[in-house]
């Protein structure tokens, strides 16, 4: 009896740190790609604040400052706008990853509980 307990202690460990390891890799796969669109987003914040800087140094007159600048907020907002779009279309691809593994997950504690508690 007290060996059977430590096999279905040892198989509970065993899943549950495969499981672990599955759900971290489906984690970091959604960080990387959530963490260059963050770069990405953050460089194009950097290159339009140097073409506003450039533009308060080099124009004169008010009225082609405030079309500039008007132009430079809107081309930022567009990109900002497209990574949210993309941050969205990575979670939402990463959603089947999630489901697979809750799944899979939850398939393998009820084979678990079931087994352990007709043994």
């Amino acid at each position: 009896m007290e060996n059977n307990y430590f096999e279905q202690l040892n198989s509970f460990s065993k899943t549950t740190s495969e499981s672990a390891k599955a759900l971290e890799t489906i984690n970091a796969k959604v960080f990387a790609q959530l963490n260059q669109k963050n770069m990405e987003l953050f460089n194009s914040g950097i290159a339009i604040n140097t073409k506003l800087v450039s533009l308060l140094g080099n124009t004169k007159d008010v009225q082609t400052l405030v079309t500039e600048q008007t132009q430079l907020t809107s081309e930022y907002t567009a990109k900002v706008i497209g990574m949210i779009r993309d941050a969205a279309d990575i979670l939402a691809g990463s959603l089947d990853d999630y489901q697979t593994w809750l799944e899979g997950t939850l398939q393998s504690a009820t084979t678990l509980t079931t087994s352990n508690t007709t043994a």
